[in-house]
């Protein structure tokens, strides 16, 4: 059984901001960054949320738009200033109160197995990955898992 891939094995460091940090600043390092999150932690180093970019999607499209499929069918490129000045002053736990209420997690010995139950359940992106004394570890991404687990064939 020592043979099998556990989360802390595939668990990667993602970068993090405080709270209050610039809401572009957590874009930027989505954009630019070969990540698909965010961690947010607090000044007592406690997770309080992951900014995904997903959710950062979600943020910076209005919700009418979001579902309105002529609407957006209409906008061109065009209106994407538009949507990162929702940014402008913003903290970045502003963008957490569109994710969802918990953030996934797994102990750092689930398998994979495991790791793809949490996600499906959860229905996020990304799962945190704690070690037993709870301290974060990093996360792994749907993509990363489903690449390892096909590579695992």
């Amino acid at each position: 059984m020592s043979d099998l891939v556990r989360a802390r094995d595939l668990a990667i460091a993602f970068p993090s901001l405080a709270p209050d940090a610039p809401a572009r600043e957590a874009a930027r390092l989505l954009a630019e960054e070969p990540v698909e999150g965010v961690f947010v932690h607090d000044e007592h180093a406690e997770l309080q949320g992951v900014v995904t970019d997903t959710t950062l999607l979600g943020f910076l499209l209005p919700r009418y738009l979001a579902e309105d499929r002529a609407l957006v069918g209409v906008l061109g490129e065009d209106v994407a200033d538009a949507l990162w000045q929702r940014l402008e002053g913003r903290p970045v736990q502003q963008l957490l109160s569109v994710t969802e209420a918990s953030v996934a997690e797994v102990d750092a010995d689930a398998t994979l197995v495991e790791v793809a139950a949490t996600l499906v359940r959860s229905g996020a992106s990304l799962v945190v990955v704690r070690d037993p004394g709870g301290r974060l570890l990093g996360g792994i991404t749907t993509s990363r898992l489903i690449t390892r687990l096909l590579g695992a064939r």
